[in-house]
């Protein structure tokens, strides 16, 4: 679980995140103005012109502290006794916010997410109900996790990116290389676009020729970006 506190970030650093987001995602999505293509919104867009009381009178009062504390992320990290700031704790009310502007401006019905954002994800299904009437869904999938259980994404030294200019390919391509014997099989699965048939394949590889695997795993997986 987290212990650590959001890190807040200055405007600049929030644009250049948000240019490096887009510039990720425009390789697997297409952006434009057509009935199938992606649209990136920027939540300041609605949250910026808030009133503070007002949005505690109108949205606040639909929430629960009793609620709140009684999701899996909240009650691990009193129990550990990390830190859970106000601003923080007030983070599921303002995700919730956004599903329902969401809804409202572009029509979305359904928000995706890993399974640790299942509560603020109903919590937002619970809100678009209450205040607009309206019936939202909520979809999760389970957390990527190393065979040793640790969340994907993150090693010793920090975070694996997708943009070159933060990770280059070659680093990219070692982290896969790098894959344990044991979560070989299932980010072939995950993470390439193989056949089945070619993956049952590189499965029954035993010994050191499962580093044939690992450099097919590795080659697949950045081709990708």
């Amino acid at each position: 679980g987290k212990d650590a506190s959001r890190q807040l970030l200055d405007s600049d650093t929030i644009s250049a995140n948000i240019d490096g987001i887009s510039k990720v995602f425009s390789k697997f999505l297409k952006f434009g103005d057509g009935p199938t293509d992606a649209l990136m919104v920027n939540n300041d867009d609605w949250l910026s012109p808030l009133q503070y009381l007002s949005f505690l009178r109108d949205y606040g009062r639909h929430f629960t502290i009793n609620r709140m504390l009684s999701f899996e992320s909240v009650k691990q990290r009193l129990a550990r006794e990390s830190p859970l700031s106000f601003l923080e704790f007030n983070y599921m009310i303002l995700q919730s916010y956004d599903f329902l502007e969401l809804n409202r401006r572009h029509g979305a019905i359904l928000q995706f997410g890993g399974s640790d954002q299942w509560g603020n994800i109903i919590s937002g299904v619970e809100l678009g109900r209450r205040v607009d009437g309206v019936q939202l869904y909520g979809l999760t999938a389970p957390l990527l996790t190393t065979a040793d259980g640790k969340k994907m994404g993150k090693t010793a030294d920090g975070a694996v990116w997708l943009n070159a200019d933060l990770l280059s390919p070659y680093e990219y391509w070692q982290f896969w290389r790098n894959t344990a014997d044991a979560d070989v099989s299932k980010f072939l699965r995950i993470f390439t676009e193989l056949p089945l048939e070619r993956i049952e394949e590189l499965e029954k590889l035993e010994g050191a020729k499962i580093n044939d695997a690992k450099i097919v795993l590795a080659d697949e997986a950045t081709r990708m970006l």
